[in-house]
């Protein structure tokens, strides 16, 4: 009979000792070390059990695996990581060919078509591989495999005496010494490997490319040196709103380096907006997944020439729709240049939604997204009194907005308003807050709730 046991905790082993996972992998090409699997801890086996230990390759041989690459997003605490399988590999859970060919990690849980990246070891479950490691290295490991060979029979050493005899005829509880024992011998085998940084590289995201698409040596339509093969994992090293540079590694730890289009990886469909500008035009560039219709792109036209003079990518939208008023131009922060609103966030179940704002630069000429403005919640914008207002609620008793202006290029927080419910349902607690003197003042009154009902 063979059983899984389970996976242990995810930790780092150095030298036979356990110490803390770091928060990343520093991102770069990896190699598979030789003979590691020769390094894992053997197990102990309980009483009345004995091993015979057998150390083997986490990786699968049909794989071919000698090196792996790995991405780093320190902002989103993420690493990616990819291992280099021979082509005919075939990835199959319910097979020996159980190791995904990409993982994202620590606390991934979002696979998906569109990113393809497995868990790793969450529930411990024993076909999915625990990953551990420290800056520079990574170990892959699967569930220990333990299975019975057979059982030994121990003699008896001596004759029971009454109290054995007894307790062995009505418990069934037998003093190995008086009645002998038996002993179960176990095959146990240990699954992993280890893969060391060979080459540092600053890859900041992996791509996974679900259509062929051109690889161009410059960030332009000229010069296509490959083309990309759809289902192949990318390493990036920069990325534009318009291209990525990547490097295409081989099996062998070989890249290629180039440009993509952003515009070759995924059919937007561009809608022309009522808002413009004396300069400029605007197209917005609609994706449909499984919530529907989704603003994943602007293009900014030349008002004169329709050609294209920007576009703008990696902002956060919630499924909003594919019509022609989804953006607004408005002066957000009052200097004399229109500025750009698009859909962002809905806030959920609640009303707390957001704007990505984009400020144009006149200096550039291009329009840059704000993070300050597009985290504000229903963000109003007052162009007689040059004010900015936020409101938010916390719940069905507590609601609060906040008054800012620009000063000297700055945004800064002029004034504040919140009120809540007390806790005991009998008063309503408003806090206004002042502008006054270089700083924030806050002032605080207390009024008895309005009963319920008519």
């Amino acid at each position: 009979m063979a059983f899984l046991l389970p996976v242990l905790a995810l930790a780092v082993a150095v030298a036979g000792s356990t110490a803390a996972a770091p928060d990343l992998l520093q991102p770069g090409l990896y190699a598979l070390q030789p003979d590691a699997q020769l390094l894992a801890v053997p197990a102990t086996p309980p009483a009345g059990e004995n091993y015979q230990q057998r150390y083997a390759h986490a990786v699968p041989a049909a794989a071919g695996v000698r090196y792996a690459f790995v991405s780093r997003d320190p902002q989103a605490g993420l690493n990616k990581l990819v291992f280099l399988t021979d082509p005919a590999y075939q990835y199959d859970i319910n097979s020996a060919n159980l190791l995904c060919p990409a993982y994202a990690f620590p606390d991934w849980n979002a696979h998906s078509e569109a990113q393809p990246y497995c868990r790793t070891n969450i529930g411990a479950n024993d076909r999915e591989a625990a990953l551990d490691w420290t800056s520079t290295a990574f170990w892959v490991r699967w569930a220990d495999r333990k299975q019975l060979l057979g059982a030994v029979q121990v003699p008896p050493r001596r004759a029971p005496t009454a109290e054995e005899a007894g307790a062995c005829a009505i418990a069934d509880v037998c003093a190995p010494e008086a009645y002998g024992r038996h002993i179960n011998q176990y095959e146990v085998v240990h699954y992993s490997d280890r893969f060391t940084l060979q080459q540092p590289r600053h890859y900041v995201d992996v791509l996974h490319v679900g259509t062929a698409v051109p690889l161009h040596a410059q960030a332009n339509d000229a010069d296509v040196v490959a083309t990309i093969a759809a289902g192949s994992f990318l390493a990036v090293l920069r990325r534009t709103p318009a291209w990525y540079q990547v490097e295409q590694i081989a099996q062998d730890g070989s890249a290629v380096r180039g440009w993509i289009d952003r515009d070759a990886l995924a059919p937007l469909a561009w809608v022309a907006q009522a808002a413009a500008t004396p300069e400029s035009r605007f197209r917005a560039g609609v994706a449909q997944d499984e919530d529907g219709a989704r603003l994943a792109a602007i293009e900014v036209l030349d008002a004169h020439t329709g050609q294209r003079r920007q576009v703008l990518r990696d902002f956060e939208a919630d499924p909003v729709g594919d019509d022609d008023a989804l953006l607004q131009v408005v002066d957000a922060n009052f200097d004399g240049h229109p500025d750009l609103l698009a859909p962002g966030m809905s806030g959920g179940a609640g009303p707390n939604s957001t704007f990505n704002v984009f400020l144009f630069d006149p200096a550039s000429g291009a329009f840059v997204h704000d993070a300050t403005l597009s985290a504000l919640p229903q963000l109003s914008i007052n162009a007689q009194d040059r004010t900015l207002t936020s409101a938010s609620r916390g719940g069905c008793c507590s609601h609060a907005s906040e008054t800012y202006r620009y000063r000297d290029g700055a945004l800064q927080q002029v004034g504040s308003w919140e009120e809540t419910l007390s806790a005991d349902g009998e008063y309503v607690e408003t806090t206004r807050g002042t502008w006054r003197n270089g700083r924030m003042q806050y002032r605080t009154t207390r009024a008895r709730a309005a009963p319920d009902g008519p």
